[in-house]
């Protein structure tokens, strides 16, 4: 079986994703505290599909025959060498340097084991960490995928993402004080199971895209699920309701397990991949095209540590305007953009980049 076609579109929508990310938390601090103007709330919303596009794009391509041509032993072999030299490094250096020296945050021996078993040696790490454990099911899942991909995707990826939402929906009920236990917390050990549903439902996508007609609709519906996130989120913290939060806002708050933004990333996504699935470029700019792909990954892991220490040396790029949040944003995708291709061609450097 053959199916390594280039698609561009994969590319040129994961450096959308990745400049998502880095505008998410650029903004994330004013919005979470309440301070940041509505086009920032509205801005987070309609950004919320970045991570999970990211997960999907993993496993359309992870997913393939193709990616499995030399066996399971060997896929898990070339995956780890990309993922856990970063993994390992990045957590060191976000852990220590980051939180400990720049933020003087309290690291202590607890402290650091308990933000590794959270999955959260910084803000972002739990996706290497998410992606880590869906590389390690993929030689199942695709094995039981590859019979009839096209229908089984889709229904895998649809049980795995209403389990998802109904796994975390009573976790959000222990904050409204309704629940008491939460029966899946978001860890280093669930974070692989939660995003399941986003990585089979990207493969799904690329199989048995969604006709045409029915990609216009789910585009057309995006703008609604946005809205309808930047609405309910300032009524799902504490920070801007001054109290307890209501559970049908705590339920649907604007978070990865979320079901509007499940909704919103598939819609999304689908209509993306249907409408641009055939669409192809030139060998010229494929040349630029597919090495800026390559360094998302690299402008991801350092992103966060840009933008801290510009506001450390800026203090102007932490206010709540626009204008600061765009002035943060624009240089923390340049530095990183430049460390990243910079460094993806530096020997040893290029492993945890």
């Amino acid at each position: 079986m053959t199916d390594r076609r280039y698609l561009p579109f994969l590319d040129v929508t994961r450096i959308f994703a990745v400049l998502g990310v880095v505008a998410i938390h650029v903004v994330g601090e004013s919005v979470e505290d309440g301070t940041a103007p509505l086009a920032q709330d509205v801005l987070r919303a309609a950004l919320m599909a970045a991570v999970p596009v990211f997960v999907m794009m993993s496993g359309a391509l992870n997913l393939a025959p193709n990616a499995l041509r030399d066996g399971s032993t060997e896929f898990l072999r070339r995956r780890a060498r990309r993922v856990l030299p970063a993994l390992a490094i990045w957590s060191v250096f976000y852990m220590v340097v980051i939180r400990g020296m720049v933020l003087n945050e309290d690291i202590s021996t607890d402290m650091s084991l308990e933000l590794i078993v959270m999955g959260k040696p910084y803000v972002h790490l739990y996706f290497l960490i998410a992606i880590a454990g869906l590389y390690i099911m993929t030689p199942v899942l695709q094995a039981f995928l590859e019979r009839d991909e096209g229908r089984r995707a889709w229904i895998v990826g649809g049980v795995a993402s209403a389990w998802m939402v109904l796994a975390m929906a009573p976790g959000q009920l222990v904050k409204a004080g309704i629940l008491v236990t939460s029966p899946v917390q978001e860890s280093a050990m669930t974070w692989p199971l939660l995003l399941t549903g986003y990585y089979v439902l990207g493969r799904a996508m690329i199989v048995r895209p969604v006709p045409r007609p029915v990609a216009w609709a789910g585009l057309a519906l995006a703008p609604f699920f946005v809205l309808l996130m930047a609405w309910v989120f300032p009524r799902s913290t504490m920070e801007q309701t001054g109290g307890a939060p209501s559970a049908w806002a705590l339920v649907l708050a604007p978070d990865y397990p979320s079901l509007p933004v499940l909704l919103y990333s598939v819609l999304l996504m689908a209509g993306l991949s249907s409408l641009l699935r055939d669409w192809q470029v030139g060998d010229r700019a494929r040349r630029w095209l597919r090495p800026l792909g390559e360094a998302t990954f690299g402008i991801f892991l350092v992103h966060y540590a840009v933008l801290v220490l510009l506001r450390r040396l800026l203090p102007a790029l932490d206010g709540p305007s626009t204008h600061s949040a765009l002035a943060a944003w624009t240089l923390t995708v340049v530095i990183s953009t430049l460390i990243a291709t910079i460094g993806r061609k530096v020997p040893g450097v290029r492993l945890v980049l």
